[in-house]
């Protein structure tokens, strides 16, 4: 999708930097000035900067590190992947979640930590670790870079329509004939919503087919959690996610405007939890229903005949103090 849109952007960039040529810079020098601010995101101190300007990250504590060890150190062996390739950060938000930032990077909140138990925390990681290597969050993170022309136009958009809607508002404190305001009205509205569109298009279509991507991209590596051996381990977390989820909104006549929680599903713990990982119930731009992505995972699950307990074949049950045993697994 980044060779797909790259002329578009280039052709969104063409007007400034030509304006930009007449004080003598060459085109071919603006354009590869946007090629190599785009390809800076892909070293570690410029992922790492972004990621503390969008949320408290920091390194592990040494017991969040020895837990995270262990977990993370079964799902690389499974992958067979190197344990240098990949950093582990936490991010000090009581909300459960976990995402991957740049190409090596992820990120765990201590509300997952507290939350999840040690089998549901190692079928995120597997999910976010198959982002890394179908490389879906570089991808992502560059995509947005070649978009950033095309939200350039809808600003332009956006600044052009602003003196419709002046006009408009000073005609409408007007007192003259009411017919021929009403259609001055209608033809000022029209051009600004025209002027707005017509900008944004270019933008829209690109984030609704990125989105669409996105959306297939988390059936493809929750398929890849499931062969690597953590679909059993996935599916129990998003299923905590979906107890936890927030109680349905009620419509006057007391009707629920989202799907009601189910009621063999319930928190672990006692009190208010927010699931704020990808899986929430209701279903988000970049993110398919959750519902959805469990019944992927059941049925393949089914259709590869995963042994139940493999995690604990492995590491073994949690005991000692400071153990996770808080699951919905059976």
């Amino acid at each position: 999708m980044v060779l797909l849109f790259c002329p578009l952007a280039a052709a969104c960039l063409l007007p400034p930097l030509l304006l930009l040529g007449l004080t003598g810079v060459p085109l071919w020098l603006g354009y590869d000035l946007w090629a190599v601010s785009a390809c800076l995101y892909g070293l570690r101190p410029v992922q790492l900067a972004l990621a503390r300007m969008l949320w408290p990250v920091r390194r592990p504590a040494p017991a969040e590190q020895h837990r995270l060890d262990l977990v993370w150190s079964r799902v690389l062996g499974r992958a067979d992947v190197s344990e240098q390739r990949f950093r582990i950060w936490v991010v000090d938000l009581a909300d459960v979640n976990a995402h991957c930032v740049g190409r090596d990077l992820i990120c765990v909140t201590t509300g997952a930590l507290a939350e999840l138990g040690d089998r549901e925390l190692a079928g995120v990681l597997a999910h976010e670790l198959g982002h890394h290597l179908r490389m879906h969050t570089s991808a992502a993170a560059f995509l947005v870079w070649v978009l950033l022309p095309l939200q350039a136009v809808a600003l332009v958009g956006s600044g052009l329509a602003l003196p419709v809607a002046a006009l408009a508002r000073r005609i409408s404190g007007y007192e003259f004939a009411p017919g021929p305001k009403h259609r001055a009205l209608l033809t000022l509205s029209r051009l600004e919503t025209l002027l707005r569109g017509f900008f944004a298009a270019p933008g829209m279509l690109a984030f609704a087919v990125k989105n669409a991507a996105s959306r297939r991209a988390e059936y493809q590596v929750d398929a890849y959690a499931v062969d690597l051996g953590f679909g059993a381990e996935l599916l129990s977390a998003l299923r905590w996610f979906e107890a936890c989820a927030p109680a349905p909104r009620l419509s006057a006549e007391n009707a629920p405007l989202s799907p009601a929680k189910p009621d063999n599903l319930q928190p672990l713990v006692p009190g208010p939890r927010r699931a704020r990982h990808a899986a929430v119930r209701v279903p988000r731009p970049t993110h398919p229903p959750l519902e959805r992505r469990m019944a992927r995972i059941a049925a393949r699950i089914a259709a590869r005949a995963v042994v139940p307990g493999l995690f604990e074949a492995e590491c073994g049950p949690p005991s000692g103090e400071g153990a996770y045993s808080r699951t919905l697994l059976p």
